[in-house]
């Protein structure tokens, strides 16, 4: 036991990708227990029709962001580690004029054109609400490029403190304006808000202490220019994302209601858990490792990638049948009994969001190479499939339609994706272990889910899940390889 507890300090105290993903699995953990917890807040003081609106709003916001970005926080990671110190600083500050300027012009477009907002959205707001959607947009776009920062920097440990921030004053922000100034749905935008100005206002200071600007020196048209050519391509495959994901709900609202679309999204939200939990984390731990190790040695890369793709889908998938033994006791214990019916596209929609998960990890060998128009031209495959299978199921079958869709997209992204990854750089996967895991684990799932829907007690059906994920463990030990990992460790 003693040896045991050896081997775990040592490997959190030299090996930085477990000490970092401790760090981030922590975070995204309180990100997501913030997430359900003014999901639940919102969900009873909001109206399916309203919490629809919100989610529209919100899609608004992103792809604006995302724009105004310029996914220049992409090229800057790229270039953080080929780059000195004083180009880095050049970079950063270039990067923030190139945001300001961009988010000034697009912003006095809508000031001079606000009917342009509801031909896009589909409703009307008021002048005041536009103004707290543009300012949210600016500040999430510096809040984020700083905690990129921390992330690529390798500063986990702040990473965690400054989200910590981030979700206190969230929590705060969202009781007062939504509980007791009773503001409705734009105390969400409200709460973001003050969330990412302050965030923004911690990034500013952290950026002059520590990148002082050099006169003369601070802004680089050149610098600029090397950033775009990396990151503009890859503007329209973050939309064409965007598009994967959300299309759904404005093709819901065009034949359902925004009623569905605010059922479907709390569904969608609780999707998203394993992903904030263990997927983004473990990305967000993987990717400097990832970005030193191609630039120091090919075969090195080639190594981890094989190793790490192996061991994905037995370790999320098993993560998976773990949430859905209390995930419907959870869901109706927090959620307004008007969305309960969300529940019924969780699984459909978080298989699909593994899939396109394991699909981004296989797809950082092309951002590394810089290959970054063929990610657009696979993203864009993928969603104009999602949009069409949306249009052909969702006036039919509703939500369902939709989250049928969501999947078939994701898997056929991680086909393109992994056929051309093996060609720029080949990898030797184990596929025979791969596919073994999936196959034991969607047995296992599906045993979980169906007993989910049995007329029976809570405590049985609690008792019923828990031994079917034991025997999961059990039958999961005895594969050879994970036997071996385990007596190794």
């Amino acid at each position: 036991m003693n040896h045991i507890t050896k081997r775990i300090y040592k490997l959190l105290s030299v090996n930085y990708i477990a000490k970092a993903f401790s760090f981030y699995s922590v975070s995204q953990a309180i990100n997501a227990l913030v997430s359900f917890a003014i999901l639940a807040l919102y969900t009873r003081y909001l109206s399916p029709a309203d919490f629809g609106k919100l989610s529209l709003i919100w899609i608004f916001v992103v792809v604006l962001s995302i724009i105004i970005d310029g996914r220049l926080n992409t090229s800057f990671s790229i270039k953080y580690y080929k780059s000195t110190k004083e180009e880095n600083t050049t970079n950063i500050y270039t990067i923030f004029l190139y945001n300001l300027l961009i988010f000034i012009l697009i912003y006095s477009v809508f000031l001079f054109v606000p009917s342009s907002f509801e031909k896009i959205i589909g409703f009307q707001i008021e002048m005041s609400e536009l103004n707290i959607i543009f300012l949210l947009i600016l500040f999430m776009v510096f809040g984020k490029f700083y905690t990129n920062y921390l992330m690529i920097a390798k500063e986990p440990k702040k990473y965690l403190i400054i989200m910590l921030i981030f979700n206190l004053i969230l929590i705060a922000t969202s009781i007062v304006y939504l509980k007791i100034l009773g503001t409705g749905y734009t105390s969400y935008l409200k709460s973001y808000l003050i969330s990412y100005l302050i965030i923004s206002i911690i990034g500013f200071r952290f950026f002059i202490l520590n990148h002082k600007p050099q006169n003369g020196k601070s802004i680089s048209l050149t610098n600029l220019k090397k950033l775009l050519d990396i990151g503009l391509p890859l503007v329209p495959d973050a939309l064409l994302l965007m598009l994967l994901i959300w299309a759904d709900r404005y093709i819901i609202d065009a034949y359902q209601g925004l009623a569905i679309v605010g059922i479907y999204s709390v569904g969608y939200r609780f999707s998203e858990a394993i992903n904030a939990f263990v997927i983004s984390p473990f990305g967000q731990a993987l990717s400097p490792h990832l970005f030193e190790q191609f630039s120091r040695s090919k075969e090195e890369y080639k190594a981890t990638m094989s190793q790490v793709l192996k061991y994905y889908w037995i370790v999320i998938l098993g993560i998976m049948i773990a949430y859905f033994m209390v995930l419907r006791e959870i869901y109706e214990l927090l959620i307004g009994v008007e969305y309960i019916e969300g529940y019924n596209v969780i699984g459909i929609i978080l298989l699909g969001i593994i899939i396109g998960g394991a699909a981004n990890l296989l797809g950082a060998t092309m951002i590394m190479a810089e290959k970054t128009r063929k990610v657009f031209l696979f993203t864009s495959i993928s969603v104009f499939l999602n949009i069409g299978l949306n249009l052909i199921l969702v006036p039919k079958y509703g939500m369902y339609g939709a989250a049928s869709a969501t999947l078939v997209s994701y898997v056929l992204q991680f086909i393109i994706i992994y056929l051309y990854t093996q060609r720029i750089l080949y990898v030797q996967y184990d596929h025979r272990f791969m596919l073994k895991s999936i196959f034991v684990s969607l047995i296992f799932l599906i045993l979980v889910i169906a007993i989910s829907y049995l007329n029976i007690s809570t405590a049985l059906s609690l008792g019923l899940k828990s031994s079917l994920f034991l025997l999961f463990i059990l039958s999961v030990y005895n594969i050879k390889e994970i036997n071996e990992l385990c007596k190794r460790f």
